[in-house]
């Protein structure tokens, strides 16, 4: 033991200052007491001096310096990966890595005990965490390898003893889920800190092996909303190891679920070939690793929740045949609305093309090139089947570009019920010659053919120039399509939105015709009619894209598909007033779902006051009951029991004002089959060279181990010192002692009468 001093400043200043501060305290305080009895004054002196002195002897800064030597042996730790990935038969020979390890650790069990009786060896082995080594063991059996786990393990294994290093005898493929998936690298930086450096032998090679047969679907692709009857296109990659020169084989699968109820899940089946979808496609794989992409596509034929599975077809040799099919859910929606649309490379298409996608409109869309490059478009005839599209927009096209006989069979289409939307332009109308063809019976406007130009001749007087003002009519401003907002802001939000860069002149062709907007001086500019089983319409403006330009972008989106809604009939279509939602619909194993739900009233707003129940039904029957949580009108839940893969059931009932409400709503997600340690077993070489380095270790190759052991034996570890520094000035009882003296004194003062 060792007492020393730090004094705050230098020697000489600090005896200087603590003798001065005595003896000026020892002065003016004497001279304060001379009217007290003479006990009773040297008592009030000492307790002050008293505390002098002890504010003198923080001002040293006292400590007592205590140190002691750990003789004891230092440790090399030798961990051995039982991972299943180590049953890969990539060593020399055809050997698994599992047995090379194992014949390793035979082979140098001997050099341990050459590194001298000061170095104790201690073995392991690992997966997911650490334990005991087994010399017994003849394969991996752990189903992850989670290196920063079980680093945290070393790290509470070196705490209190003296490590010569850390020896890893693994493939270095860091495979794991949570709980396990705890940062490797975060805790080596951990190891370095302490000096432990990890010494990794790497064990495989950094590519998949080629001699056996893997083929394995990743990287699936597909909308997760999608509509009856409409094409759905879907992409993935196959992963094709070993496979030179064989054909395989990529198909859709769809569940079949008849005779199905909630909470069971069906059998898949081939979905079927259409003239429109491609369910299977065949490959000639070129390479022993190739990766393919490949394009599928199916059309739904109900509406519901649909599980959808892309499979390759595997081969009879081929042994782990879990990654041959990939699995996810898609919603699929009743009555969408296929819309046609045909214009010109206009700003007008590009923003009311903008409603794709949304819900309920799926709008594809014909390029129609003008002038001399008319001929480059080619019309898709299939386009006016029956039953191909709900609604068809009409925007800058002459009608010569469609053909009579087009047009004859776009009318019929109408008289079946299609919605027909003319929107305005330059060469379309009567300037575009649809005066004489078969729409002029059906469109809600008077047309005229002597108000029809040539290709490039421009007719001022079917056109406003300038600035248009768009203005809903009373009766307009009632109707669906025109409702951008609550009734009380509704004719502000019109008001506020841009004008039109010029419009095209329009008349109704009869009084039936419902005017639902005008200009401001009370030209027609929005009229609509029912023709039939059909909603036809015309609009003069083509310059609502400004209106996103203005920062308006919502309200020029709702206006459209209102309009789109409107044409199709579906303006009235409401869904079920309780949902639920989970997106993504595919987890890891040991992933959180994430669960959305609510309830709407009629008119599709949130619902108020509604409780809500949650039921989660995992693939083994087991039901769960996740909390939900409010955070304003969004409801959600969090369900974290996802280690089982298979198919999760989620049920929501809802109660609103204490009654509860008749339809549950109902969905579910897939946890996905994967096995960690084979999908992909390849080793990591680059990871475990990354690791080793940050701790100040190196990765090598199993034939230089004997090297290491040799560098190992050369290695200096003397006997450990440990200096500990009691500090004796810091402390609470030296402060406790000064305020104990200041405040005694203070006390006799005031008793002695003294301020």
């Amino acid at each position: 033991m060792q007492v020393f001093f730090e004094p705050i400043w230098s020697w000489p200043l600090v005896i200087l200052t603590s003798l001065g501060l005595v003896v000026l305290v020892y002065v003016t305080y004497q001279a304060q007491l001379k009217r007290l009895p003479r006990r009773q004054a040297q008592l009030l002196l000492t307790l002050r001096m008293l505390a002098v002195l002890v504010l003198t002897f923080a001002i040293f800064r006292p400590a007592i310096q205590t140190s002691d030597t750990d003789d004891n042996p230092v440790q090399l730790l030798i961990l051995a990966d039982t991972s299943r990935s180590m049953n890969t038969s990539d060593m020399p020979g055809g050997t698994s890595r599992f047995s090379a390890v194992r014949a390793d650790l035979s082979r140098y069990e001997a050099k341990w005990k050459e590194l001298g009786n000061q170095v104790t060896v201690r073995q392991f082995d690992f997966d997911r965490g650490l334990a005991p080594h087994n010399p017994a063991a003849t394969e991996g059996t752990g189903d992850q390898t989670a290196f920063g786990a079980v680093l945290e393990d070393v790290i509470r294994e070196t705490r209190d003893h003296r490590s010569l290093g850390l020896l890893l005898l693994t493939d270095g493929a860091q495979r794991a889920i949570p709980p396990y998936d705890a940062d490797p690298l975060t805790a080596a930086r951990k190891l370095g800190d302490s000096q432990v450096p990890i010494y990794a032998v790497v064990y495989g090679t950094s590519s998949l092996s080629t001699a056996s047969l893997d083929l394995a679907v990743e990287d699936l692709r597909i909308d997760p909303i999608v509509f009856e009857k409409k094409l759905v296109p879907i992409s993935c990659k196959v992963r094709a190891m070993g496979a030179r020169g064989k054909k395989i084989r990529v198909r859709v699968l769809l569940e079949d679920r008849t005779g199905k109820r909630m909470n069971e899940s069906g059998e898949f089946k081939p979905a079927p070939a259409t003239y429109q979808a491609q369910t299977v496609k065949e490959f000639e794989v070129q390479g022993d690793a190739e990766t393919l992409a490949v394009d599928l596509s199916f059309v739904p034929q109900t509406a519901g929740e649909l599980k959808v599975a892309i499979q390759v077809e595997s081969d009879e040799t081929e042994l782990l045949t879990r990654n041959n099919r990939r699995e996810t859910i898609v919603s699929v929606k009743k009555g969408g609305l296929n819309v046609a649309y045909f214009d010109q490379l206009r700003p007008e298409q590009s923003r009311i093309r903008m409603v794709n996608g949304a819900d309920k409109i799926q709008l594809e869309f014909q390029e129609v090139r003008a002038g001399r490059s008319a001929s480059q478009t080619k019309l898709d005839r299939s386009w006016f089947e029956p039953g191909r599209f709900d609604v068809y927009l009409i925007g800058d096209v002459r009608a010569e570009w469609f053909g009579n006989e087009i047009l004859e069979k776009l009318a019929a289409r109408v008289e079946d019920g299609a919605g027909l939307l003319m929107i305005g332009g330059l060469q379309n109308f009567a300037t575009g010659g649809y005066a004489l063809t078969p729409l002029a019976d059906l469109l809600p406007v008077k047309m005229d053919a002597a108000d029809y130009r040539p290709i490039g001749k421009l007719n001022p007087n079917t056109q406003y120039m300038g600035d248009v003002k768009l203005v809903p009519t009373e009766r307009g401003l009632k109707e669906f399509v025109m409702q951008l907002g609550s009734s009380d802001k509704n004719r502000s939000l019109w008001t506020n939105l841009p004008t039109l860069e010029g419009a095209t002149r329009l008349r109704p062709v009869n009084d039936l015709v419902r005017i639902w907007a005008e200009t401001a001086d009370k030209q027609p500019l929005l009229l609509v009619n029912d023709v039939g089983k059909a909603r036809v319409a015309a609009f003069g403006g083509d310059s609502t894209w400004l209106w996103c330009l203005d920062g308006k972008a919502d309200l020029h989106q709702r206006f459209w598909r209102q309009m789109i809604l409107w044409l199709a009939k579906k303006e009235a279509d409401t869904d079920q007033p309780v949902w639920v939602n989970v997106d993504p619909r595919n987890f890891a194993p040991g992933s959180i779902a994430s669960i959305l739900f609510g309830a709407r009233t009629a008119d599709g707003r949130p619902a108020k006051e509604t409780g809500f129940e949650i039921e989660v039904t995992k693939p083994d029957g087991q039901i769960e009951r996740p909390s939900p949580r409010q955070l304003n009108d969004e409801h959600s839940a969090e369900f974290s029991a996802t280690s089982e893969p298979g198919d999760y059931w989620v049920r929501v009932s809802a109660r609103r004002s204490g009654d509860s409400i008749p339809e549950m709503a109902y969905t579910r997600f897939i946890v996905d089959a994967r096995d960690l340690e084979l999908d992909y077993p390849s080793a990591d070489h680059d990871f475990l060279k990354e690791l080793a380095s940050v701790t100040g270790g190196t990765s090598l190759k199993p034939e230089e181990l004997g090297s290491l052991i040799e560098r190992l034996k050369q290695t200096k570890y003397d006997a450990l010192t440990r200096i500990q520094i009691t500090t004796l000035w810091d402390n609470w009882w030296l402060l406790l002692t000064f305020v104990g003296l200041m405040s005694c004194e203070w006390f006799l003062r005031k008793k002695a009468g003294l301020v």
